[in-house]
């Protein structure tokens, strides 16, 4: 599950714009095929946090701008997306903005002629090896351990379940208090390595909720001071029918986020 070397290059896409004003349009006949030039680096930005458990990898998103040669009309500006271990998204982000103007040429089949597919050629991420040698921590432990980890010699009880509203990931009052109790008992306790946080969603609400809840609660206790080597969101839940969904209960603990410590260091009496 861990990716090693290169980082992988998502799908480009996203333009802002489309056929670049209407003398682009009347020159050119928002014909770009046969473009290719310089673009420069107008953003990087971080836009998505993707979980395939134990590991938590980022979205890494540019936004380049083709240059225009005289006497000529350049694409609209695009996206170009990346991905990355979470660990090393500072490093890709600084990968990124050490290239301002990179080569970027349009891409085939050519398909809308206003807004082609562009490559922008970023020259290959490749993080530290330095760091995959380093002692496992926290929630990396049970990736090093092959899924499984030290749990506590007896159950460690944090606060929660989280109580969330129908067909909503909404942080409510009462859900923020828990978050600052939660983030408390964690950061009291350094036993704690690593806790699992696990959505639910109850019938007849989308599936994808419940990891929607995990995540909201997530960021809750990283805004709280938790680092994000202390949590990992497991796969949602939901009610398993036996009769069709419209003749099942919905009852409140379906649409709820639990919070469990998953590895916990034994062999330390300081809490």
């Amino acid at each position: 599950m861990v990716l090693r070397g290169a980082v992988l290059a998502l799908a480009v896409g996203g333009w802002l714009a489309g056929c670049g004003g209407p003398s682009a349009s009347s020159a050119s006949g928002c014909r770009f095929d046969a473009w290719e030039g310089q673009c420069d680096l107008k953003d990087v930005r971080t836009v998505r946090v993707v979980e395939r458990f134990p590991k938590s990898y980022v979205i890494v998103e540019a936004l380049y701008e083709p240059k225009a040669r005289p006497e000529e009309f350049a694409p609209p500006p695009f996206r170009k997306q990346l991905m990355t271990p979470a660990e090393y998204e500072q490093d890709l982000m600084a990968h990124v903005r050490a290239y301002p103007s990179v080569h970027c040429v349009v891409q085939g089949p050519i398909g809308d002629p206003c807004a082609p597919t562009m490559e922008a050629a970023v020259p290959e991420f490749v993080p530290k090896t330095g760091l995959a040698t380093t002692v496992a921590e926290g929630c990396a432990k049970i990736e090093r351990s092959g899924g499984s980890a030290t749990l506590p010699a007896s159950p460690v009880q944090l606060p929660g379940p989280f109580q969330f509203g129908e067909g909503s990931a909404s942080e409510t009052p009462d859900i923020q208090a828990l978050a600052d109790d939660a983030a408390r008992a964690i950061s009291k306790d350094p036993r704690i390595e690593c806790v699992a946080i696990r959505g639910m969603s109850a019938p007849g609400e989308p599936f994808s909720l419940a990891n929607d809840r995990a995540q909201a609660v997530r960021r809750l206790l990283e805004a709280r001071g938790i680092p994000h080597t202390r949590v990992t969101v497991f796969e949602g839940t939901a009610p398993t029918y036996t009769a069709s969904p419209d003749d099942q209960p919905v009852l409140s603990e379906h649409r709820r986020v639990h919070l469990s410590v998953v590895v916990y260091d034994n062999t330390s009496s300081n809490p």
